[in-house]
């Protein structure tokens, strides 16, 4: 009877067989490992970059070569010129205000417009520095503001003349309020005071030009264009 030819040491071989590429001894053929086993020298493939194996017990060399032909790290960018910049920008605004209002008030020199109330430094008038109207500060408001001297073109108004302009004004005051006593002369001119020092206090603040109608008869008055201010004795704050 005849056979296939076998393997002289198939799987068939020995009498409990054995695995391919086995001698029945047990010894594996030359040339021929198991999985998962190599000699000295051969690598499993893929783990390591084409063309470089690193060496048994490899050297920090081979490292420093492998870590060589890899891309460069690119640099983190810095926001430190940003940051900079906005801080520049922003000192520059801060200076651009300040110069702005530097030149306003060297502009304004001070001046107080139409509108705006005043403190007069003297009953004569003249020298004057701007008040909140109302305050206690305030004597004057500002009806109208003209060039040159000429105090007829107030009318009815009080004038102050200074640096070369007329003034046209009308007493800022409310009852209570105390004024300096009252002169017939055109050129002085009343100023609120405190009450413990005044003669004559407010009584009525009347929107007419007629003091006999607006005033007691008892009472003193000041008349300006649109309004009439009546004052009498001081009977307190």
């Amino acid at each position: 009877m005849s056979y296939p030819p076998q393997d002289p040491y198939g799987t068939q071989s020995g009498p409990y067989g054995s695995q391919p590429g086995q001698h029945p001894s047990g010894q594996h053929l030359s040339g021929q490992y198991p999985s998962g086993r190599y000699p000295s020298g051969q690598y499993p493939t893929g783990l390591y970059p084409t063309g470089q194996y690193p060496p048994p017990n490899g050297t920090d060399d081979f490292w420093r070569h492998v870590a060589g032909n890899q891309p460069p790290m690119q640099p983190k960018k810095s926001r430190t010129g940003l940051i900079i910049a906005l801080a520049g920008v922003g000192a520059v605004v801060v200076i651009a205000v300040v110069v702005t209002i530097i030149l306003l008030a060297v502009n304004s020199g001070g001046r107080i417009e139409a509108g705006e109330c005043m403190s007069l430094a003297s009953e004569k008038g003249g020298e004057m520095s701007a008040a909140t109207c109302g305050s206690a500060d305030s004597d004057y408001k500002v009806i109208e503001v003209r060039q040159g001297t000429s105090r007829a073109v107030c009318q009815n108004n009080y004038s102050n003349v200074i640096d070369g302009k007329t003034y046209c004004i009308e007493l800022d005051v409310k009852v209570g309020d105390c004024l300096t006593s009252f002169q017939r002369a055109e050129e002085i001119l009343p100023l609120k005071i405190d009450c413990g020092k005044a003669e004559d206090q407010v009584t009525k603040v009347a929107n007419s030009t007629d003091p006999e109608s607006a005033c007691g008869s008892n009472e003193g008055y000041y008349v300006f264009e649109k309004r009439t201010v009546c004052f009498g004795d001081v009977r307190g704050t």
